[in-house]
């Protein structure tokens, strides 16, 4: 399934067997037509009583990449990063707590751009990435375009010896923070869906 988010709402494209279909807060869409398919995007933005909006289809890439079309793609790298305590580090951003992330520069590659951006938000070194875990996309409108950023997700060690950290106040981030795992609960009740999918992709479960 891909889900792409604006804000607290969600537009997927799924299998015609998956579980969301069961949601009763969803609305299931079956467009006539690829141009349909292709507006969806910007007919779901101007419907905010829509929360949930489902396309089921057999081609699931195919559908994707023509809902995605006539959006302007941007790509970004971010980490879930936990240390030996088992604990996971988490940012204050906004008025929601979040994850590390930001834009891939175009001489990097996505992992590389994942650490850099773990590093200069948090302030912290000696980062490793074990694996990837998910990719996620959200959309946001700016110098009169309609934008879909794909946030590539990666789970990372962090291997050093403090806990210390230093948060990216140029980017408007005001904390930066190690959670223990029965915690995260207590920070995630005020998150983003796209960030409580990053967290359940890896394992967590958080019993929101």
């Amino acid at each position: 399934m891909y889900s792409i988010y604006f804000e607290n709402r969600s537009l997927a494209v799924c299998s015609l067997a998956e579980q969301p279909l069961n949601d009763p807060n969803a609305v299931l869409y079956s467009p006539a037509s690829i141009t349909e398919i292709v507006n969806l995007p910007e007919m779901f933005d101007r419907s905010p009583h829509i929360c949930k909006l489902y396309i089921p289809t057999k081609q699931e890439n195919e559908t994707f990449t023509q809902l995605c079309s006539n959006l302007t793609h941007i790509s970004a790298g971010g980490g879930l990063v936990t240390n030996s305590k088992g604990q996971y580090l988490i940012i204050f951003r906004h008025g929601r707590w979040d994850l590390p992330k930001g834009k891939q520069e175009p001489w990097e590659d996505i992992r590389s751009s994942a650490i850099r951006e773990v590093q200069e938000e948090c302030g912290v070194n000696h980062l490793q990435i074990k694996e990837h875990l998910c990719d996620t996309y959200h959309t946001y409108r700016r110098y009169d375009k309609f934008w879909i950023k794909c946030t590539s997700w990666f789970k990372m060690d962090y291997t050093g010896n403090g806990i210390e950290t230093t948060p990216q106040a140029d980017e408007d981030i005001e904390h930066a923070i190690w959670v223990d795992k029965g915690e995260l609960k207590n920070y995630l009740n005020n998150t983003y869906p796209s960030i409580i999918e990053v967290f359940e992709k890896s394992g967590v479960t958080l019993n929101l």
